[in-house]
């Protein structure tokens, strides 16, 4: 009996403190982790119908609510700006690539490049209320003494500070970035030995947690993976799954997915898909040298993902084991769609090869291997949509959210429209703060999804509220249902055209002339936003492409100058040589 009694007590005492530990945590402001993926499409998760097995996101997004609606900038610079601050990228200083800008463009205002100090981070902003924060990976938005992460609320931080480079070692994936720099806590730093970006960046995460002095108070972990940006790398182990997978090419991947899509209820039963671009390669003319080639740089790729995924599983396992997992609210996102930069032409591969890089298909996915999906790779795993990177088609800028966590609705799905602007004011809500909290700061532009996630059926924006972006001269608005949209070349022709959106997600059918007074009330509406952001039309005959390979092409004149002018000195004096010797000859 007296057993009896104690099992009662004893069974009543951890139903008393397990209660109260969850009263507990309900009055506790949430840990928020805000990971962004880099260049991955809508469907490129497991969980949105993707090839690469993501288990620890998949199982993430299952305990809270996937977003298939979402948008960001078609390029990762603006987005990234926009995602930290919550304020429109001309706004924040950062309307376009630097590496996209024409000359002369930098010191125009909202063209920086880089965050000015009109706008402040959401780290910034959560530090008035206590929280610790963190922030790893690519970071890309300036790393000087006033935009280092340390300069813009982080107290922790190990960055990369360029647009891009190779996860194993020190060094830049372009001509014109020909290197690439990290920083810790604010100063340069050599990379470990065994460094691998995805690895690394989740090792310095739990090293800011272990470090931390005050543990008792709530964190901020921004994680920004170089995954799956240019030069695609994974280690062996996770690349070799998926060596089979890609070699039907795009064609036929880009029609599954448009299946998977309709399966998973991203698209509507009846809705359409864009052909492929007339000028794109055709996969059956390739050689099957060619094929193969394509399709390990996919398969290099899907191990990516996979590779970013075990390490985000193991960050999960580390909050768990720290009793930090069930107050925390985690936020996945990526910064545009697939990347369609042509990073194999000849010219790419020989600076290259040059710089340590390699081709070599028995090492794909290695260190040092220069790995890049291609174009016509980036459309297909953009589909259902059309365009990719650097487009605003929907495959440029409609990407994967997922918000999952402390008192999250689970296994939840939303197709309502939401902007990377609404980041911001969504964890600040959280964190139980006002969007605003200094008129000498520009306000944030994006609205909270928290409203929407704890009802469904309150919208994030209303029918009349219209969202406008724009970046390297693509353009679009959005409107209730509807979207204008404006591509720039080489694959678009700098038209607006018009769609609706619910039932015509691919954008197959121009409306615009059927709907003419909606179509002239959206410019109108467009140009008003982009009058008070500060959008500045770059030149007839601009596209980004080409201002990169331009800038390409003169670093790698300026790399061989020496070389260039030492033949020059060679071929004058062998001439001059000849001449002189015919001349003797003449004489003798």
């Amino acid at each position: 009996m007296k057993c009896k009694i104690q099992s009662i007590f004893l069974l009543l005492l951890s139903c008393s403190v397990a209660f109260g530990q969850d009263e507990y945590l309900d009055n506790q402001p949430p840990n928020i982790v805000l990971i962004l993926v880099d260049d991955a499409g809508l469907m490129e998760f497991g969980a949105f119908g993707g090839e690469a097995r993501t288990p620890n996101i998949d199982e993430l997004t299952g305990q809270g609510m996937m977003f298939t609606n979402f948008h960001a900038s078609p390029v990762c610079a603006p987005s990234r700006a926009m995602l930290i601050t919550g304020t429109d990228s001309h706004l924040a200083g950062v309307a376009n690539l630097p590496e996209m800008l024409p000359e002369g463009y930098e010191d125009k205002p909202g063209y920086g490049g880089v965050l000015n100090s009109r706008v402040q981070t959401v780290a910034t902003r959560l530090k008035e209320v206590g929280y610790n924060t963190y922030a790893t990976g690519k970071w890309h938005l300036g790393h000087d003494e006033h935009t280092l992460p340390t300069k813009r609320g982080f107290d922790r931080s190990f960055i990369l500070g360029a647009s891009g480079a190779d996860n194993y070692e020190a060094k830049g994936y372009l001509p014109m970035k020909a290197t690439a720099q990290w920083y810790a806590d604010g100063e340069k730093v050599n990379l470990p030995n065994d460094f691998y970006s995805s690895k690394d960046y989740i090792n310095q995460t739990i090293e800011f947690h272990e470090a931390e002095k005050n543990d008792t108070v709530p964190f901020f972990s921004y994680i920004a993976f170089q995954a799956i940006h240019a030069p695609i790398q994974a280690p062996k182990k996770f690349v070799e799954p998926y060596l089979d997978i890609y070699k039907d090419g795009w064609d036929v991947l880009r029609q599954k997915r448009f299946e998977k899509a309709k399966e998973l209820s991203i698209i509507p039963k009846d809705a359409k898909m864009n052909d492929m671009f007339p000028q794109f390669k055709k996969w059956k003319q390739l050689s099957q040298k060619e094929k193969n080639g394509y399709a390990i740089d996919m398969a290099v790729m899907a191990g990516m993902l996979e590779a970013m995924d075990y390490h985000i599983g193991r960050y999960v396992n580390y909050l768990k084991e720290k009793e930090l997992f069930n107050n925390t609210v985690f936020i996945i996102a990526s910064d545009n769609g697939p990347d369609g930069g042509d990073y194999n032409n000849g010219l790419m591969m020989q600076w290259a090869k040059q710089h340590g890089y390699h081709k070599d298909i028995n090492r794909a996915g290695e260190k040092g291997y220069y790995g890049a999906i291609g174009t016509e790779f980036a459309h297909a795993l953009a589909s259902p949509f059309s365009f990719f990177k650097y487009y605003a088609g929907e495959g440029g800028v409609r990407v994967p959210l997922i918000i999952s966590g402390k008192n999250i609705p689970k296994a939840q799905k939303s197709n309502a429209f939401c902007f990377i602007t609404d980041i911001v004011p969504t964890i600040l809500e959280m964190a139980s703060m006002e969007p605003v909290s200094n008129k000498l700061y520009t306000s944030i532009t994006g609205n909270s999804i928290l409203p929407h996630i704890q009802d469904v059926s309150i919208p994030i924006y209303k029918e009349d509220e219209g969202v406008g972006l724009e970046a390297a001269n693509n353009a679009a608005y959005y409107q209730g249902d509807f979207k204008i949209v404006k591509n720039n070349i080489p694959l678009g022709d700098g038209i607006w055209y018009m769609y609706n959106l619910k039932t015509d997600p691919g954008e197959t059918k121009d409306i615009s002339k059927t709907n003419a007074a909606k179509f002239q009330t959206m410019l109108a509406a467009y140009d008003e936003y982009a009058k008070a952001v500060g959008v500045i039309e770059m030149e007839e005959g601009y596209a980004a492409a080409y201002e990169v390979g331009r800038k390409s092409v003169k670093a790698v004149l300026r790399d061989y100058a020496p070389y260039l002018i030492g033949m020059l000195v060679f071929v004058i004096g062998l001439t001059w040589w000849i001449v002189r010797w015919r001349r003797l000859r003449k004489v003798t």
